[in-house]
C-alpha cells in the first residue's frame, strides 16, 4: 500500500506539472519564443576596430554593447538578441524588422558629434580647425521643423555643455562653426552673436525620417570603438515560416513514427511509451515556453533539430526499461517483481548512456557559437525530461499497471516465461 500511494503521488505530481505546462503554453503561437530563422529578421555581426584615440578594452565593448541596446530599444524591436562573441565582436539579432537597412544604418554608426571651426573654404573644400566640443555635452536630441516646414534635429546640452557652448560661440561670433558627425560636415553657420539657453540645432536636406534616425543616435551617443559590420543576413519571414512548419512536421511525424512502432512491437507496453512521449513532449514544450518568457531565450531551427533527436532518446530509455523488464519476466518473475526489479536494473544503462551524451552536449554548448549552442541546449534538457519521466511517470505507471491481472497476459506484454 505505501509503495502504491507513493507511485500515485509520482503521478499526481507529473500530472499537476503537466498542467502548469499546458497553461504556460496556451496560446502556443504567442507563448513559443522564436528565433530568426523562424520568425525572420536581422543578424548582424559587428567587429571592434581599435585606434590610439579609442583602444579596445572591456569598458569600452561593454559601452559599446549597452549603447547598441539602447538604439536598438529606441527602434521598438522586441526581444532582440545582444550578445558578445568572442573580445572584438558583438552579435545583434532582431527578429521580426520590418526595415534592416534602417537598422543596419542605426546599429553601426558610431555617431561621433564634433564642434569644429572653419579654418578656410575654398571652392567645396572646407578646411576645419580643432574640436572645440563632443557630443558627450549633449544631454537630448529631438526632431524638429524651421518656418520653411523642413525637419531639423534640436539639440539640448547638459548644464555644462551649455556653459562651453556658449563661451565658444562667444569666441567665434562672426565665424563659420561647423557641426560633424562621423567626419562629415552637417552644416557650418556663422555664429551670429553669443548663444545661451543651452540649445543648438542641426538642419539640412532631412526628411522626416533621416532627422529621427540622426536624433536616434544622438540620443544614444557616440559608439567608444569604431564597429565595422563583418557579417549580415537578412531572413524572411516566408522563410522562417516555411523552416519553423517544416521542422514541427518532422517532429510530428517523428514522434507518430515512434509512436506507432512502440504499440506494434511491445503492445501494451508500448501504450506506456505512448503516454510517456506525450508526457515527455508536453514537459519540453512547457519548459521551452516558460525559459523563453523568463530569460529571453528563443526557439531556433537547430533546438527544433535538438527536441526531434530528444525524442529518440525519450523512446530509448522505455526501451531499455521494457527489454529488461521482459527479461525478468522470462526467467520466471511475476509480472509485478519484473516491474521493480527490471527498472532498477535498468536504470543503470540509461544513467551510463545519458550521462555520456549530456557530458559532450556541454561541452559542445560552452565551446560552440550561434546556432549550434541552440542545439546543445535543446539537447540538454532533453536529457534531463527524459530522467525525470523515466523515474516519476514510466516507472510508477509501470508497476501500478502490473498490479492489474490483464497486465500479465503475454499477448499484452508480448512475453513468455521460459519452462523449467
Amino acid at each position: 500500500m505505501r509503495s502504491r500511494t507513493k507511485n500515485i503521488l509520482s503521478l499526481l505530481f507529473v500530472f499537476i506539472l503537466i498542467g502548469i505546462s499546458i497553461y504556460s503554453i496556451i496560446p502556443p503561437a504567442e507563448s513559443t519564443k522564436l528565433g530568426l530563422d523562424l520568425r525572420g529578421g536581422l543578424s548582424v555581426l559587428l567587429t571592434a576596430k581599435g585606434t590610439k584615440e579609442a583602444p579596445i578594452n572591456e569598458e569600452s565593448m561593454e559601452q559599446a554593447m549597452l549603447i547598441i541596446r539602447e538604439r536598438v530599444d529606441k527602434l521598438g524591436v522586441s526581444e532582440p538578441q545582444i550578445q558578445r562573441q568572442g573580445t572584438h565582436n558583438i552579435l545583434v539579432q532582431l527578429p521580426g524588422i520590418e526595415d534592416p537597412q534602417k537598422a543596419l544604418d542605426i546599429i553601426g554608426k558610431t555617431a561621433l558629434l564634433e564642434f569644429k571651426p572653419v579654418v578656410s573654404q575654398e571652392e567645396d573644400k572646407i578646411m576645419l580647425g580643432p574640436t572645440l566640443m563632443t557630443g558627450k555635452a549633449l544631454s537630448d536630441a529631438s526632431v524638429g521643423f524651421d518656418e520653411f516646414n523642413n525637419a531639423k534635429v534640436e539639440m539640448k546640452f547638459t548644464a555644462e555643455g551649455a556653459k562651453k557652448f556658449e563661451e565658444v560661440t562667444g569666441e567665434m561670433i562672426g565665424q563659420q562653426l561647423a557641426i560633424v558627425l562621423d567626419g562629415a560636415i552637417m552644416s557650418a553657420p556663422t555664429v551670429q552673436a553669443k548663444i545661451s539657453g543651452g540649445s543648438a540645432e542641426i538642419t539640412g536636406s532631412f526628411t522626416v525620417e533621416e532627422a529621427k534616425d540622426l536624433a536616434l543616435v544622438l540620443q544614444t551617443g557616440a559608439l567608444p570603438v569604431n564597429l565595422e559590420i563583418s557579417e549580415n543576413r537578412v531572413v524572411g519571414p516566408t522563410l522562417g515560416r516555411d523552416s519553423l512548419r517544416a521542422g514541427l512536421i518532422a517532429g510530428i511525424i517523428g514522434l507518430m513514427l515512434v509512436a506507432l512502432y512502440m504499440i506494434i512491437y511491445y503492445r501494451g507496453l508500448g501504450v506506456i511509451t505512448t503516454l510517456a512521449l506525450v508526457v515527455f513532449g508536453t514537459l519540453f514544450w512547457g519548459l521551452i515556453t516558460i525559459i523563453g518568457k523568463s530569460y529571453m531565450w528563443t526557439l531556433t531551427l537547430p533546438g527544433i533539430a535538438g527536441i526531434i533527436l530528444s525524442i529518440g532518446l525519450a523512446a530509448d530509455s522505455s526501451i531499455v526499461i521494457f527489454e529488461r523488464f521482459k527479461e525478468e519476466v522470462k526467467d520466471g518473475k511475476t509480472v509485478r517483481m519484473a516491474a521493480e526489479t527490471g527498472f532498477s536494473h535498468a536504470i543503470k544503462t540509461m544513467l551510463d548512456a545519458d550521462v555520456v551524451t549530456l557530458v559532450a552536449v556541454i561541452f559542445l554548448y560552452f565551446l560552440a557559437v550561434g546556432p549550434v549552442r541552440g542545439f546543445a541546449f535543446t539537447l540538454i534538457m532533453g536529457v534531463f525530461i527524459d530522467l525525470f519521466t523515466a523515474f516519476f511517470f514510466t516507472r510508477p505507471m509501470l508497476i501500478l499497471m502490473a498490479q492489474f491481472k490483464f497486465f500479465s497476459s503475454p499477448m499484452l506484454i508480448r512475453v513468455k516465461r521460459e519452462a523449467r
